[in-house]
């Protein structure tokens, strides 16, 4: 009997890891470029090529409820559920994974080992996963000095955002979360997990996506200097000296700017691009509640940029950051909406 069993269990095994391999080598056809071509598309980019991404749904939070969405998504998966993300502290996120896990459900995760000012953040959570045979695995960096990002691959689903999964991002935090079904889309940010699961350096690149450190510096700058009207903004951090002038300019081109910035207690380095900003007119606010962790910016009310990105040098050359640049029309109103009530 024991033989029988020890038998199927191989079988299971050797089927699993030859369709693992397999996927992968699929997924690795896509979309990877050389360095020369990658730098050549960015010098051509422009807002005009964004597509139309279908498919893609927004969240908000603080919600509670959103939370309990997650972990019923985890709950009901059947494939796969992968998670590249910088801090995870969240407990019932964390156990819907080692649930998945043990109904034969592929659960890959990535996290960050050297977060900012709290370098064992991760390490019980690395070790809960470890300590129940969940595959997991600390950022390796190859191609970036921190992981940074927020992506949770999810069967035929995938989430990027802006906030962690800790219980502050869906309790206290205004963050926002964007839901891919797009086959494209989806099969990019495999490919990407793939690579950085598996410590291999690539380059890639598609319009609507903005990965760092490839690719964010052209496609910010080219966002904001499209603006020709207004520039919605919510800000963490803002110490890039590029973005600011490039602000300020826009601001003397009479762009009308409005930031969003978490209260200055909780994060004192704006206190010198706030005072810049001042001086030349640029509107913003300092919110206490919800607590302000996005990172987004809206441009003549047509484009819309999301993701894991602080407005900060290491954010745009060092860090790994995976954000997108939208056009859906319906996904800016509900994003204006809740701008103009957070401002």
């Amino acid at each position: 009997m024991n033989k029988f069993l020890i038998f199927v269990f191989s079988i299971f095994w050797l089927f699993g890891c030859v369709w693992e391999y397999q996927n992968h080598h699929v997924i690795q056809q896509s979309q990877q470029v050389t360095q020369s071509d990658l730098q050549e598309t960015l010098k051509n980019f422009d807002i005009s090529q964004l597509k139309d991404l279908q498919n893609t749904t927004f969240y908000s939070t603080p919600d509670l409820d959103f939370l309990d969405f997650l972990v019923e998504r985890i709950d009901k998966s059947t494939q796969k559920v992968w998670v590249e993300v910088y801090i995870f502290t969240e407990k019932r996120l964390q156990k819907a994974l080692v649930d998945a896990h043990k109904r034969w459900v592929d659960v890959k995760i990535i996290l960050e080992k050297n977060v900012y000012k709290a370098q064992n953040l991760n390490r019980k959570t690395f070790e809960y996963f470890e300590k129940n045979w969940v595959k997991v695995v600390w950022s390796e960096s190859k191609n970036y000095a921190l992981n940074h990002t927020k992506m949770m691959i999810l069967d035929e689903e995938v989430f990027v955002s802006t906030g962690n999964y800790s219980y502050s991002t869906f309790r206290y935090n205004r963050e926002f979360f964007l839901s891919f079904k797009d086959v494209e889309v989806k099969n990019i940010l495999e490919e990407i997990f793939l690579h950085d699961f598996e410590w291999v350096p690539f380059q890639i690149d598609f319009p609507n996506l903005v990965l760092s450190p490839f690719s964010s510096r052209t496609k910010l700058e080219t966002l904001i200097s499209s603006a020709q009207k207004n520039i919605l903004m919510y800000s963490l951090n803002f110490s890039d000296k590029s973005l600011k002038n490039l602000l300020i300019q826009k601001q003397q081109e009479w762009v009308k700017i409005q930031i969003i910035f978490p209260d200055e207690k909780k994060v004192d380095s704006n206190s010198e691009v706030l005072q810049e900003f001042r001086n030349v007119g640029i509107e913003f606010v300092q919110v206490t509640k919800p607590s302000i962790h996005a990172k987004s910016i809206l441009v003549d009310e047509q484009f819309l940029y999301i993701g894991s990105i602080n407005f900060s040098h290491p954010s745009i050359t060092r860090n790994r950051e995976i954000w997108f640049l939208l056009k859906n029309t319906d996904i800016i109103e509900q994003f204006m909406k809740i701008f103009n009530e957070d401002f």
